[in-house]
Formats: C-alpha cells, structure tokens, sequence
C-alpha cells in the first residue's frame, strides 16, 4: 500500500481503551488564548525530570508492535518520561477526526492506547508527540491553505531533490500562520488529552530555529520570507501558537505541559530563543549527533551549554540518536557506535542537561538491530542509580565564554572563514587549557549575571550594541578581566559598520581601517559546510614579539610566532607586545624570506585598568587556530585566558589527555564532571573507541568550609579519597576513561 492511500479518520473503528476518557469528543476545539505561564514549580515532576526515552514508532508498527517489549525496554533503562507517538502525520490511534491519517496496518488496533497502559504501569511519564510541521498531501485537495507553498505555488516537500529515496514526496510543510495550527492542531490535542491520561504534548519539529519560505495565501500577505519583518512575525506567530498549545493542556490539567521543539546551537537562527522560550517548561535540544564534517566532539556539550544559557534552571532534554550519524552520513535505523553515542550522554548530564535517548522503529530496534539497547542500559539506570548528585544549583566556573547568537547569525565572516570558528576556536582552547566555563548569552550581560563571574571572554563578538559595551565596562569597573578578539564590536547590532570600536576606549586602542587580509570561498557555503571545511582561507600573516609579557611568555628562542590570514589594523598608544609581518611568496624557496624584517603594527594589546586585565587579539586567532590547529594560535590565546584568569581558579583539573571539565554546585554537596575527549577522531564523524587517560589531579574551591562528609567517584563506583584544608579540597582521580563524577556530599 502506497503512503497516498492512507486511511482518513472518519472510517476508523474506535478500539475500547482503559484509558479513553467519557468527555472524548470528536467536535472541533474553539482556541481559546490565554496568559502563558511564565514560571514553574522547581518541584514539579517535569522540573525534576533527568532520563527520557524514546522509541519513535513508524507506519508499520502498528503491524507487530510488541507493547510489552517496548514497555519493558522502558523500564530497564529507569526512563521517567516517554514520547510516545500520536502523531498527525499518520495517526496511531483511531481518531474521530475527519482529516486525521490513519496508519493503514493499524486496522482497528488503538497503538497508542496500549502503549499508555503499558507505561503507566511502569510509571513512566508520557509526553503525545505530534510533528504538525508535516503533513500527507492528500489532504491538500480538502485543505490546500494548511500547506507551505514554493514561489510557483507548488507544495513545499520534505524531498530534497528529484528522486532522492531518503525522503518522501508524499508529505509536504504546513504553514504556520494558516488555520491547520489554529483549528485543526488544537482538535487534535484536545482529543488526546481528553481521550489519554497523558502528562503533556510534544511537536518534533516545531518552531524550529529557523524561518521558512513560505509564499502561500496568508504569508504573501505578510509579505517577503527573507525579510525582518517576516522573521518578526514568524516568531510573534510560534509564541501565540505556543501559549495556545500549552493552555490547552494547562486547562485540562494543570501540571501538564506543551514543548516544542528546538536547537541551533551557537549559531542560533532566525528565531529569538530567549523570547519564544520565556514561558516554555523545557527546551528539546533536537540535535541527535555529530554530524557535518568537522563537527568537534563536544557537540552535545556545546548544544545543551547553550540551550541551558537560553533557559536558566529550567530542563534541557538534549536528544542522542541511538543510530549512526557520521560526517554527512546518516543510518537510522543501524545501530551507532558505542563510544561516540555514550560521548553525547555523557555531555549532556555533565553539562547540566537531562538525558534523552532516542531509536527509531519497533521492528528494526527490537528485531533486526539490537545493539543500542545495551547503551541505554548501561548510561540511563547508571545515572538514575546515582540521580541525586544530578540536581544542580549552581555552576562554579569563574569564566564566561560569551555567545552571541545574533552576531553568529548576522555577521559576514571574511572569505575562507565561517561565523562560527571563534567561537568554536575558543572552546576548544577552553577545553585544552583545562579552563571550566559557563556558556552566558549577549542578551545576558546584565550585571547581576556577570557578577559570578571574574573573566569574560568576547570570541569576535563582531556585532555589539551600545548598551551592551556599557555594560561590559561596567563589568571592567567592578574588577572583571575581559579577553576580545578580531572584529569585536566593529559593528553595532544591526551589522552596520562602527567608526571605531564599541570597546576602544577600554582597550586603549583604535581603528585604523577595515579588516585586512587574504582568502577565497570554497565551492560550498560555511552553512552547508558546518565548520567551515571546504572554503578557503589565504596564506597566514607572522607575528613578531617586541617586548616580554605574560602574554608571550611561554615562547622561548624565537621573535616570530604564527599568525593568522585576517586582522584588524588597529593603532594603540603603548609600546607593542606583537606585531604584523605581513604575508609573503611560500614558494620557491628562493623567495620565502619577508619584505619587512620588522613593523610598528600592534598585533595585541594587553593592559591592566585597577584589578581588571584586558587583552585584544586584533588577528581572527582563535579562529584560525580551530581551522588548522596551528600550536602558536593556540598557545598564545592560552596564555592571554591563563593571565587574565590568574589565580582566581575555583576549580582546577590537572593530567593528561583532552578532558572538558564542569564543577557544580549540587543539592547534596559537589559535583565534578570530566569528560575524555582524547581521541584522534575528536574533530571528525565519531569517536571509535576509548583511549584513558592516567591520573587527574582535581582542587576544588568550596562554597564555604563545611567538611566533606563523603566522596564517590560514580562511574567507576569506588570511594574517593579526599583532603580538605578549610575551602580547598583536593582529590586524584586514578584514571579517567570516557567519563567520571567525583560527587563530594556534605
């Protein structure tokens, strides 16, 4: 049977169900808009929620779906929460709604029904998953409105190409802004909701972070899809629907709750996450794995970092397919591998997210390719065993690696480079220096924010209102140190370009023209590359060392350093630490020499104002440094983080081996996360197998000098020796595989 030939809701026999509730109707819901909620129970189970599983059900399920082995796999892994599929592609219920699809294996069989007395017994939370930014076309003849149309007028599909077989043609993009969002989706919930005993509704899907083109009946209306105004209305559009979905559910039972869908990263999209997400109880992370070519293997660390800056104390289910995503390849329905998958859980709790794991279809996951369960039940209960040390308070990191997501957006990157390279630059160096940080958007400068914090760090933050200049010198004033590089506020918030630098009277410095330097895009754009593989950047500049500092420091028997392809000419009224050697000929031989042994062109300026230190790298440093790991990059931007962060370290992480450190505040004490990055494949598809790491040597900085009654190191599961001298304690970690917890009670 052809997917166009599905069976239409109105034909369905309804299946007796235990659950299905006497107020069940099948008459259209009238949306009623109500006041969003805006803050939540911290002591609500969706507040409190650290493992969600997921089995994604496809058309067939409903065929030889065996709803015990289902449920049983849920139990094994400890899930508290499931998203269990309604959905509105294709129903797995027998709905009594006229334009719902019904799966044509269905026959009768209420899928949905039985798998939500299953979980029940299990106690486990179930979460209706809809995907109502896909729809059959078939309903297109009823409906042509609900659907996103082309510039021609033809149905935007979810095929990428003609032909291509890893996607449908049958199933087109709905529209947001038509009444399938207003009229059709609210039945739809109300159905559910009043027929199930359910705990909320989930979109996959929805709202997404990006704006799409659509040129139908109402969004010509509104006007051009790659416009301002659009994009405006676009998000004005998600919230009203948002608020709507969740008071629906609200109303029918107050601790339940609507969730969309999300994601983004650091780079964001069109969509302001802060504002669509000011009354959500979660951000999905709908990131499922490393893919892209280049991708770093802090991925699922990166996302949820940013996801938890977006959303504060509320949860962040960040989802980990179970299937193989590597490079630009994607197999969902084999099995991933191992280490790279557990990687990504790892990330997640240790950055202070909530567990979600995820497998798509009952046949091929419970039959045909079994590998994964074991994964899900080696990670989950693990965690579940030990999920007191989970509930944070506070991240005691010093640092702030700043995000801009509207500059990452915005900003046009030189040629050969992408947006995101310093950002990801500068993690990196993060990460190698063992420096702990917290993620802290631009929109969050404020100074009761920062004031946790004793170093900002600003990776070509490019784009930069007056306001927030004032507020990072307000930061300075108070005594935090701040660390900037390449086009740092060279631009206002809009992208136009500055006179001269937001922040060039903190720095002392001045512009002296626009940036310089040398490069060529590639044959794909930095979006389709990811990472900025695949374009161009010119042959690197040199950098010459005038005088000792800090900054240059650990550079012995050597004027020259590596440099980068781009830069900004700035001039400063101190004498310079670096300076420019521009590029010359790499070849022949006889011509690799430069034309100017020695320039007056400051590369860098380090200062002190009162307590503050302030450090300006005018070259795209970090930048390069993540594009080709040249070591001087990477050691001169360490050296620039190790003295502005100075002693002022309330937790430090010392051995071998790449290794992302967190330390948390916990409601039973502390709690230190270290995650084994050290691999040869941490900057490609997937880790393949774990290398150790030997001993790391932990100090930690307490909150204040109440004895440590107790240590566990959680993931080898042995006592964790330890000893305190008032605030400081300090620890060894024997040998660090993939992952460890050092959970310290007091």
């Amino acid at each position: 049977m052809r997917r166009r030939d599905f069976t239409l809701g109105a034909g369905a026999t309804l299946a007796a169900s235990a659950l299905v509730s006497p107020e069940a109707t099948s008459a259209p819901v009238k949306p009623v808009a109500g006041a969003p909620r805006t803050n939540f129970d911290p002591k609500a189970w969706h507040q409190r929620l650290k493992r969600i599983m997921q089995v994604n059900f496809n058309e067939k399920d409903a065929e030889n779906f065996d709803v015990e082995a289902w449920a049983d796999y849920l139990g094994s892994v400890r899930a508290q929460a499931t998203f269990l599929s309604v959905t509105n592609i294709v129903a797995f219920y027998p709905t009594k709604l006229p334009d719902l699809p019904v799966s044509p294996f269905l026959k009768g069989r209420d899928l949905f029904g039985e798998c939500a007395r299953a979980t029940h017994k299990r106690n486990v939370r179930i979460m209706g998953r809809l995907s109502i930014e896909t729809a059959h076309i078939s309903l297109a003849d009823k409906h042509p409105d609900w659907f996103r149309r082309a510039p021609d007028g033809s149905i935007a599909s979810r095929s990428r190409f003609e032909g291509d077989p890893s996607s449908s043609p049958d199933f087109g993009q709905t529209c947001q802004f038509t009444g399938y969002y207003t009229d059709f989706v609210p039945s739809l919930i109300q159905e559910v909701i009043t027929r199930y005993d359910i705990d909320g509704i989930y979109s996959n899907g929805w709202p997404g972070t990006n704006v799409p083109r659509c040129y139908c009946a109402a969004c010509r209306k509104i006007g051009d899809p790659d416009t301002k105004a659009y994009k405006d209305a676009y998000l004005q559009r998600a919230k009203e629907l948002w608020g709507l979905y969740d008071g629906i559910v609200a109303r029918h039972k107050p601790e339940m709750i609507f969730s969309g869908n999300l994601g983004g990263g650091f780079r964001g999209g069109d969509i302001d996450l802060k504002e669509l997400t000011q009354y959500a109880a979660w951000f999905i992370a709908d990131n499922q794995g490393r893919g892209g070519v280049g991708a770093p293997a802090w991925d699922a660390a990166q996302q949820t970092r940013i996801a938890k800056a977006i959303m504060g104390d509320r949860p962040v289910p960040n989802s980990t397919g179970a299937y193989e995503i590597s490079g630009n390849g994607v197999w969902r329905n084999v099995t991933g591998n191992a280490h790279e998958v557990k990687s990504r859980l790892y990330q997640t709790t240790a950055a202070g997210g909530v567990l979600y794991y995820h497998w798509l279809g009952f046949y091929q996951g419970f039959v045909e390719d079994r590998r994964w369960q074991k994964v899900g039940q080696e990670v989950l209960p693990w965690q579940e065993e030990h999920d007191k040390h989970f509930h944070n308070i506070r991240s005691i990191a010093s640092v702030a690696l700043v995000v801009a997501q509207r500059s990452n957006r915005l900003y046009k990157a030189p040629p050969g480079t992408s947006g995101l390279d310093a950002v990801n630059g500068m993690y990196q160096v993060l990460t190698e220096a063992r420096i702990p940080f917290d993620v802290v958007l631009d929109t969050d400068l404020e100074a009761v924010k920062l004031a946790r914090y004793a170093v900002l760090v600003l990776p070509n933050m490019a784009l930069m209102s007056d306001q927030q200049a004032r507020q990072i010198e307000a930061f300075v004033a108070r005594g935090g140190s701040v660390l900037a590089t390449f086009e740092t506020g060279a631009y206002d918030e809009n992208g136009k370009a500055r006179a001269d630098f937001a922040l060039a009277g903190l720095f002392g410095m001045r512009m002296a023209g626009a940036r310089e330097g040398y490069g060529h895009n590639g044959a794909r754009s930095d979006e389709e590359n990811g990472f900025g593989q695949g374009s161009t950047p010119g042959q690197p500049s040199v950098q010459r060392i005038e005088r000792a500092h800090p900054l240059v420091a650990s550079f012995r028997d050597t004027h020259y350093i590596q440099g980068s392809s781009w830069r900004m000419p700035i001039t400063t009224e101190e004498t310079p630490i670096l300076t420019h050697i521009a590029q010359y000929p790499i070849a022949p031989t006889e011509t690799v020499y430069s034309r100017q042994w020695h320039t007056n062109i400051p590369t860098a300026v380090a200062r002190e104002k009162g307590k503050a230190r302030l450090v300006y790298l005018a070259e795209d440093i970090e930048a390069s440094y993540f594009r080709n790991g040249a070591g001087d990059l990477g050691d001169l931007v360490t050296n620039a983080l190790n003295w502005l962060v100075g002693d002022d370290r309330p937790l430090t992480v010392e051995g071998n081996g790449l290794v992302e450190s967190y330390g948390w505040v916990t409601e039973p004490g502390y709690a230190v996360h270290l995650i084994n990055y050290t691999n040869p494949n941490f900057r490609s598809g997937g880790s393949r197998q774990v290398y150790a790491v030997g001993p790391q040597k932990v100090r930690l900085m307490l909150a204040d000098d109440k004895p440590i009654r107790q240590a566990h190191l959680l993931r080898s599961n042995q006592a964790l020796a330890v000893s305190q001298s008032g605030r400081v304690v300090e620890f060894t970690v024997p040998t660090l595989e993939d992952y460890e917890v050092a959970a310290l009670e007091v």
